[in-house]
């Protein structure tokens, strides 16, 4: 076991079911203890420290997001165990690593070399290309989260500086460590893979000469140094130095991914390990763990690789060794980094894309999680952005100003940094997640559909004024109520049911749900039967929605592995569409210009474009500041649009066909916003949206100001709402939180009926469906059920 010191007074003497026997450090966020399991195996436990409970972290938050780290394999990483809480303060348990920080090996026995530093770099990059595979960026790697011991280095502590950054409240600062920071994380702008490529080179150099590339004074100096100037990498060997040198450009798609820098290390090994490796991510991951650990030899010390036929990595501002520091993409991989499966960073979409917030560029989905990609599965990047590829002056000169302009912004913050907001990050962790309901579902077109969401913890601004009113057309006098449940509770899924769909297969009616049990069921509402029921999600399914491509009906869902897949009804097989960087809460689909679309949102407040045709992500915008609920396709004249719902007390239009925001910010509700649908009342489009206030608010798309008063009745969250028409007649139909459903006259802005109480605990999804030729409401819930409830018309 490491060496550990006494347990100090006020040190807990249990954590949960774990024996404290010793401390082990103790850093910017917490203490490391030594623990014994009941079963007596030795683990590492991290207690955050009281202090940052006390600035604002969103305990619920940070659990839910380092256990996605879970799913990281095996591969030169400490093994995450579990996670939970003490008091308000989380720790987090994971594998007892038998060795010493590369940030301490360095320090007392100088840098590495030869073998020693090769077979760092392919433990340390395999780890990274495991978790990238997760869907997991580290954002906090540096030499004292390498652990060296006997069988080889191992990368902790990733995943928890994600899942700190989201859980503390925007006063509380910025996760990481300056020297080894990104550009774009020391300027606040989105982290992804890249960023990690950027800390791997840096903490490469450091292990190499024994000092940071960018300095160790002053913290502004360093800063500007990450930000404006290339680091001195002469003293790295010729193998190592064009790989790290590509990991170092300024601009974060110029740098390989992961797996990419993981073959090119290993093609210089000997035959046999890399045929073993061939192109396949799984047998490379391994192949880098057996080469980490010293089971294969490493190669000596050469020349660069000689230049192939595919593009090379050459950063613009090159040092005086430029000619030598050029590096060829290993044979058989696509100029695409590994990691843009959907089409995002190393191909953007001809076109304008969103317009993102400042400091805030597009994101892109991370790769196949199966595997690398074989040669030529993906196309090739739009002219003129080939990744690496090196600008001419006026690019270099557009370059340069645009990180001058940032340098000023960022050197205004330092002193802010400097007084101690920046922190590190602790271990990694379980978390069995709480009944949070987060869906979409969203038929074609103008789909009129609305699935569930779950409470926001994260403060929310302060409130607005109550927008201007806009008078209301008149309806059809008749009188909607629901007329009992039809038929009995359709039961099959193991847990909640989080988000509904209706569509057709062939000729036959069918509801498609997605529940906590990570399974998408097909339900026949009018024969009251399961049809089928498909796997695929790692975890929760928070959102589905319907859409037909090519005259095949397919689902959209969303879930808590960070994943969208697209399901074949048909068929009932399902593929990966692409990963977000975090839990998908929110999905809709329909047709934009004739083309099938899906749009997913998540809890960055994020949304990806995704064109269903070419399996692709076209577009990325960062929507809001906080989680994106729900979201609903619809129509404001000719427009096709799709309406986001936040945690962040607001709504948003995003007109699909120009690639931007149409009208105002709907501002209204004094919390979160969790659910929203689209529908008309007579030729007038409108926009219905509830939240944690426990109303209901109609809007008018083209003013963005609210139609008549709330409408109020429910006793909890409003989770999800639907438009729907009853023998020409519109209702709209919520579910809530208390339990019940409910039917209102959108026009009147009054209850239709009496409310049913549907499921216990919670309703998280409703419809308006057709079964037997005759308009129902299908609903969802906490408990386990589908149910379908008859609608009478008088």
């Amino acid at each position: 076991m490491p060496d550990t010191q006494p347990l100090r007074q006020g040190d807990p003497r249990t954590l949960g079911s774990y024996q404290v026997v010793g401390r082990l450090g103790e850093g910017a966020q917490g203490i490391v203890y030594a623990g014994r399991a009941a079963d007596g195996t030795m683990v590492a436990i991290k207690l955050l420290h009281p202090r940052l409970s006390n600035t604002g972290i969103d305990g619920d938050r940070f659990l839910r997001e380092v256990a996605a780290a879970r799913r990281v394999a095996q591969f030169c990483t400490a093994q995450v165990i579990g996670a939970h809480m003490e008091g308000d303060s989380p720790y987090i348990v994971s594998e007892l690593v038998e060795g010493v920080s590369l940030q301490k090996v360095v320090q007392t026995e100088g840098p590495r070399a030869g073998n020693a530093l090769y077979r760092l770099a392919v433990g340390t990059v395999t780890a990274l290309a495991a978790i990238h595979r997760a869907g997991i960026v580290h954002r906090d790697f540096k030499p004292s989260n390498v652990l060296l011991g006997s069988d080889g280095p191992r990368v902790i502590d990733f995943g928890i500086a994600r899942a700190l950054d989201s859980a503390l409240t925007m006063t509380s600062g910025v996760v990481g460590t300056p020297a080894y920071m990104s550009p774009e994380q020391v300027a606040g702008q989105r982290v992804e893979p890249p960023s990690d490529m950027f800390s791997w080179g840096l903490t490469m150099a450091f292990a190499a000469t024994g000092r940071p590339a960018f300095g160790q004074d002053s913290l502004p100096a360093v800063i500007y140094r990450v930000m404006n100037e290339d680091p001195d990498l002469s003293a790295l060997p010729d193998n190592l130095r064009p790989i790290v040198t590509a990991c170092l450009s300024k601009r974060a798609e110029e740098r390989p991914s992961a797996s990419e820098v993981l073959f090119a290390l290993l093609d210089s090994q000997a035959e046999e390990t890399a045929a073993a490796a061939d192109a396949d991510l799984d047998r490379s991951l391994d192949a880098g763990s057996r080469a980490a650990a010293g089971s294969h030899p490493a190669p000596d010390p050469g020349p660069p690789p000689a230049p192939g036929p595919g593009p090379v990595f050459a950063p613009p501002h090159a040092g005086p060794r430029a000619e030598e520091t050029r590096w060829v993409r290993p044979s058989g991989l696509d100029p695409v980094s590994a990691f843009d499966a959907g089409g995002g960073r190393g191909a953007p979409p001809s076109g304008t894309p969103f317009a993102s917030s400042a400091g805030y560029p597009p994101g892109s989905p991370y790769g196949h999680p199966q595997g690398a990609p074989a040669a030529g599965a993906f196309p090739p990047p739009a002219p003129g952005i080939l990744p690496g590829a090196v600008p001419g002056p006026a690019g270099e000169g557009r370059s340069r100003r645009r990180r001058a302009l940032l340098v000023a912004g960022v050197l205004t913050g330092a002193l802010a940094l400097a007084a101690g907001v920046l922190v590190t990050v602790p271990n990694t962790l379980d978390h069995s997640p709480d009944p949070v309901v987060r869906q979409n579902a969203q038929a074609e077109s103008s789909a009129q559909q609305a699935p569930a969401r779950t409470p926001s913890s994260t403060p929310a601004p302060a409130s607005t004024p109550a927008p201007e009113q806009t008078p209301v057309p008149e309806q059809t006098p008749a009188t909607v109520a629901f007329d009992g449940q039809d038929g009995k509770a359709l039961k099959g899924h193991g847990k909640a049911v989080q988000s509904l769909a209706d569509t057709k297969i062939g000729d036959r009616r069918v509801v498609v749900s997605g529940g906590q049990d990570g399974t998408l069921r097909i339900w026949d509402p009018a024969a009251h039967k399961t049809l089928h029921r498909l796997r695929g999600h790692q975890g929760e399914i928070y959102a589905v929605a319907a859409v037909t491509v090519g005259g095949t009906p397919y689902a959209v869902t969303g879930g808590y592995d960070h994943t969208v897949r697209l399901w074949n009804l048909k068929t009932r097989k399902g593929r990966l569409l692409g990963h977000h960087p975090i839990a998908v809460f929110a999905v809709a689909a329909g047709q934009v210009n004739g083309a099938p679309v899906a749009v997913t949102g998540d809890g960055d407040g994020m949304l990806y474009v995704w064109n269903l045709k070419s399996r692709r992500q076209t577009k990325a915008i960062r929507a809001h500041r906080n989680d994106v609920n729900w979201l609903a396709f619809g129509k404001v004249g000719e427009r096709t649009v799709v309406v986001s719902a936040s945690a962040d007390k607001s709504l948003k239009v995003w007109d699909l066909t120009r690639k931007k925001q149409y009208g105002k910010t709907y501002k209204g509700h004094d919390k979160a916003v969790f659910s929203v649908a689209t529908g008309t009342l007579g030729d007038r489009p409108v926009v219905a949206s509830g939240g944690k206030d426990k109303q209901i608010r109609i809007w008018d798309p083209k003013t963005a100001k609210t139609i008549g008063k709330p409408l109020k009745g429910h006793k909890g969250n409003v989770y999800s709402l639907a438009f729907g028409q009853v023998e020409g007649r519109t209702v709209l139909v919520s579910g809530s939180t208390d339990g019940t459903v409910r039917l209102w006259d959108p026009v009147a802005r009054e209850p239709l009926g009496k409310a049913v109480k549907a499921h216990k605990g919670g309703v998280y999804s409703v419809d308006v469906v057709t079964v037997d030729g005759r308009p129902a409401v299908v609903s969802a819930g906490k408990d386990r059920t589908v149910k379908i409830w008859k609608l009478a018309l008088s």
